[in-house]
C-alpha cells in the first residue's frame, strides 16, 4: 500500500503548493488542493493595489440622501444619519466587492427588508438597538482621506483603517507599555500619506517623575510635531483635547494598554467603555474588538481603534520618509542602505543628533519594498 501524506508533512515545499503535484489524487480533495494551489499563484508583476482603493460612480445616485458609515459587519453595516441617529442597512450588488471602512460617506435608499429574512437574524447595534436593516447603501461618495496600513501580502495590500478622518492621534504610554519612538515614526509615515494632522499623546504621565523629559520624544519636537502629555486618572491635559476634537474626526491608534479607552472615557465619560490592565506577560489586554465611531457632546467624533502589535508601512511610496526624517540629506535618502549605521566616523561626518533614527530610517526603507512577502509559497 503506497504511503500516504497529509499536507506539510513529508513533500518538499514546491511540490506542495504546486497544482500538477495533485494530478494523481482523485475526489474533491485533489480539486481543492488545485484551486488553492491557483489561488496561490498570483501573478505578483500584473498586481495593482491601488485597484482595491478605487471605487464605482456614484453619480446615478446623488439624489439619494446621505449617511456616514459608523461599522462594517458581515452582512449589513450601520450608519450615521444628519441628526446623529443610526440606521441598519445591507449592501447594494454593486458594493458587494468594494472594500468599505468606517467613516466612509454613502448614498442609501430605504428599502426594508421583512423582519422574518433568515439572513438577518436579531442583532444588537452600536447604540444598542436591535433589528433588520432598513435600507441599502448603493453608492460610496469619494474620500476626503483614507487612514490604512500595509497588509500582510500582495493579496491583501491594504489594511483599512478610517475614511474622510482630519487628525491622528498615536497613544503612546510612559510606561505599562514602555514608549516606543519606532511606532510613533510608523504612524507619522501614516498620517503624512493620508494627509491628516498627526500628534502624539502621551499617556500615564503620572507614572513618570516631572523631571523625566521623556528624551525618546526630542526627535519628533524639533520637527514641530504636536505633543500633548495626559494623564486620565488625574484629569491632566484633558481639556485642551475637547477643544481640539470640536467638529473634527480623529482617530486613535496605539498598543493595547496604552490607555486610548481611558482617555475616551475622560472626554466623555457618557462613553463608558471597557478598560483593561496589562497581562503577566506585560502586553495590554485589548479591550477594543473593532473601530467605534464616538461621537461627541462637543460635535466632533472619535475613532477608537483596537490596540495594534504593529504598523506596516509595506506598500507605501518611501518618498515619504523624507517627510519623517527630515534630518537627513537627499544623499542619504536616496538609498539609506549604503550607510553604514554601526560606523562612528560616517556618523561623526553627517553629524546626527539622533543616530538611532538612522536605524529606523533603514528598517522602514526596507519594508517598503515592492514586492511584499507571502505572496505565494511556490515561486
Amino acid at each position: 500500500m503506497s504511503q500516504k501524506y497529509r499536507l506539510g508533512q513529508s513533500r518538499e515545499a514546491r511540490d506542495l503548493d504546486h497544482r500538477e503535484a495533485y494530478s494523481r489524487e482523485r475526489g474533491g480533495e485533489s480539486k481543492r488542493r488545485q484551486r488553492k494551489a491557483e489561488r496561490l499563484e498570483t501573478g505578483i508583476e500584473s498586481h495593482d493595489a491601488e485597484a482595491l482603493l478605487r471605487l464605482p460612480d456614484p453619480a446615478p445616485w446623488m439624489h439619494l440622501p446621505e449617511a456616514t458609515l459608523i461599522q462594517r459587519h458581515s452582512q449589513w453595516v450601520d450608519l450615521e444619519l444628519a441628526d446623529r441617529s443610526t440606521l441598519r442597512a445591507t449592501l447594494g450588488g454593486k458594493l458587494k466587492g468594494v472594500r468599505l471602512v468606517c467613516g466612509d460617506l454613502v448614498r442609501y435608499s430605504m428599502v426594508p427588508v421583512e423582519p422574518d429574512d433568515p439572513r438577518f437574524p436579531p442583532s444588537i447595534n452600536l447604540r444598542g438597538e436591535g433589528g433588520s436593516p432598513e435600507a441599502q447603501v448603493v453608492a460610496v461618495m469619494p474620500r476626503k482621506t483614507l487612514l490604512k496600513r500595509g497588509g500582510i501580502d500582495d493579496r491583501e495590500p491594504w489594511q483599512l483603517i478610517c475614511a474622510n478622518a482630519d487628525e491622528l492621534w498615536i497613544c503612546a504610554a510612559v510606561v505599562d507599555p514602555p514608549l516606543r519612538p519606532g511606532l510613533l515614526e510608523r504612524a507619522q509615515v501614516l498620517a503624512v500619506d493620508a494627509g491628516l494632522t498627526f500628534r502624539v499623546l502621551v499617556t500615564k504621565r503620572d507614572r513618570a517623575s516631572k523631571k523625566d523629559t521623556l528624551p525618546e520624544l526630542d526627535p519628533l519636537r524639533e520637527q514641530g510635531v504636536l505633543i500633548h502629555e495626559t494623564s486620565a486618572l488625574k484629569a491632566e491635559g484633558i481639556e485642551p483635547l475637547r477643544e481640539l476634537l470640536h467638529g473634527q474626526v480623529v482617530v486613535l491608534l496605539g498598543h493595547s494598554g496604552v490607555g486610548k479607552s481611558t482617555l475616551v472615557n475622560a472626554l466623555q465619560p457618557e462613553a463608558a467603555l471597557k478598560t483593561g490592565g496589562l497581562t503577566k506577560f506585560g502586553t495590554g489586554k485589548q479591550t477594543t474588538s473593532a473601530a467605534r465611531w464616538l461621537p461627541l457632546a462637543s460635535g466632533g467624533t472619535l475613532v477608537d481603534t483596537p490596540g495594534i502589535r504593529s504598523l506596516s508601512v509595506r506598500g507605501f511610496d518611501r518618498a515619504l520618509l523624507g517627510r519623517v526624517f527630515p534630518e537627513f540629506t537627499a544623499e542619504v535618502m536616496e538609498n539609506p542602505l549604503a550607510v553604514d549605521a554601526g560606523d562612528d566616523e560616517t556618523l561623526e561626518r553627517l553629524g546626527l543628533d539622533y543616530p538611532e533614527r538612522l536605524q529606523s530610517l533603514q528598517r522602514l526603507w526596507l519594508e517598503m519594498e515592492d514586492r511584499n512577502p507571502n505572496q505565494n509559497v511556490w515561486r
